[in-house]
């Protein structure tokens, strides 16, 4: 039996706690203070129910806004949230981790060298490995409880294997076995960058959503992956995904699914096996009121921390990322904030000054 923490009270969050207590682990839940009311019904029901293609009452041995009761003799931290809030996780976490502790950031996007760099910058000198993955392994929504006064309830559409990258990457055999207790299907990637470049959201969230705005802001509810993929939204997704292979190629990077070369299989390319037209309408509709669809995560995070990275990391090597930009460019103008300028870029990564064997090496070293 193992003793984890998960960090953070979205769907994600709750669907990594209840399967790894159903697994037999025992799993503290805690999230920053500004986000803890998203765990107030879990810590009171002290149960999450979970339904679809994971099953049962998983019993959360406890849940708590007290960062060092959370982590207290863990041995994996999973971090499922919102790749903003992974610089202030880290920040909570410093003070508290113990030597051979092992951060996992969900759908990192990049983020564990922002964890590495607080911890870097806070002088933290323990035996701490952080690693990353490309996406979560659930498809999942919170939804209303099962029956009433039930435990918080999360639905799992589907799931999916890990792809991990660790930092430094010279641990990468002992740290993916490690991670195999939990995901049985883990496989690794080289590092955690080529690993933050595979997360398929940037690719299939931003430009059906910006390219649908007006309709989206006309409608009381939009499902996007039903109505936002026309033939010419196609064509501009896979374009940002040709772009995003091309930063990958120049750094000596592999992506998992290559882009298809062609629109009319772009459905089976882009779910593998995840056909969101089939029964899994909940899981792909913006409900949130239409008007402010503009901050949909579908925005405000795939754009400044998928874009921008993919966009800076190819200024730094001279590979033209047009439609990427694009992207960025509209998102910028919309929302009236200069993504470019406050996105996830090679600077806030610590890569500034390195050539591509320089940072090739930091990543698997660590220094």
């Amino acid at each position: 039996m193992n003793r984890v923490a998960v960090l953070g009270s979205g769907p994600g969050a709750h669907a990594t706690a209840a399967d790894l207590t159903l697994m037999g682990n025992l799993v503290n839940m805690y999230d920053l203070p500004q986000f803890a009311d998203g765990l107030k019904k879990t810590r009171e029901a002290g149960q999450i129910e979970l339904t679809g293609a994971k099953a049962g009452v998983a019993r959360i041995n406890l849940v708590t806004d007290n960062i060092e009761e959370a982590l207290k003799d863990v041995s994996v931290i999973f971090v499922v949230a919102r790749s903003n809030a992974d610089h202030l996780f880290a920040e909570s976490c410093a003070p508290y981790l113990q030597d051979g502790q092992l951060v996992v950031l969900g759908a990192g996007n990049c983020g564990a060298l922002t964890f590495a760099n607080v911890l870097k910058e806070k002088k933290i000198n323990k035996e701490v490995v952080i690693a990353e993955s490309t996406s979560l392994p659930y498809g999942c929504r919170l939804c209303e409880p099962t029956r009433i006064g039930g435990p918080v309830h999360a639905r799992v559409y589907f799931t999916a294997p890990l792809a991990v990258g660790v930092f430094p990457a010279i641990r990468t055999d002992d740290i993916i076995s490690r991670i195999k207790e939990f995901y049985s299907e883990t496989v690794a990637m080289n590092n955690v960058i080529e690993a933050g470049l595979q997360n398929p959201n940037p690719i299939v969230h931003c430009a059906p959503t910006l390219l649908n705005i007006g309709r989206i802001e006309r409608v009381d509810d939009f499902k996007l992956f039903h109505e936002g993929f026309s033939e010419s939204v196609i064509k501009v997704v896979l374009a940002i995904s040709s772009e995003r292979e091309e930063v990958c190629k120049a750094f000596g990077w592999k992506m998992l699914n290559l882009t298809p070369q062609k629109t009319t299989n772009f459905m089976d390319w882009a779910f593998s096996g995840t056909e969101p037209r089939q029964g899994t309408e909940e899981l792909w509709m913006l409900k949130q009121p239409m008007e402010d669809v503009s901050k949909a995560r579908y925005i405000t995070e795939d754009i400044p921390y998928g874009m921008v990275t993919y966009s800076s990391l190819g200024n730094m090597v001279g590979v033209k990322t047009r439609t990427i930009d694009s992207m960025i460019q509209l998102a910028s103008v919309i929302n009236r904030t200069d993504y470019m300028t406050e996105g996830r870029t090679v600077e806030r990564l610590g890569l500034t000054g390195l050539n591509v064997k320089q940072i090739n090496d930091f990543l698997f070293h660590g220094s």
